[in-house]
């Protein structure tokens, strides 16, 4: 069985407008939704925000009920 790469490769870019604020941290949404799309079946992936919580921060990885994790996203990336 051939090894499925996660979408890792890729960069998402935030958009500008924030949609609220959690503890003074600016929310903000990617300005498209292919992260959260499998690459190999085109299914939408569920989320788990369980996968990459640690004390550097939250990540969010979605993952395809088939093909597994296809990306790993990180919402506050840009503030660190």
């Amino acid at each position: 069985m051939a090894r499925i790469e996660p979408n890792s490769h890729k960069s998402w870019t935030w958009s500008k407008k924030e949609v609220g604020k959690l503890n003074g941290t600016p929310i903000r949404l990617p300005t498209e939704d292919s992260y959260r799309t499998c690459s190999v079946c085109g299914r939408d992936c569920e989320s788990d925000v369980a996968f990459g919580s640690n004390n550097a921060g939250g990540r969010i990885a979605f993952i395809c009920p088939v093909h597994g994790i296809q990306s790993l996203v990180d919402p506050f990336e840009e503030q660190r």
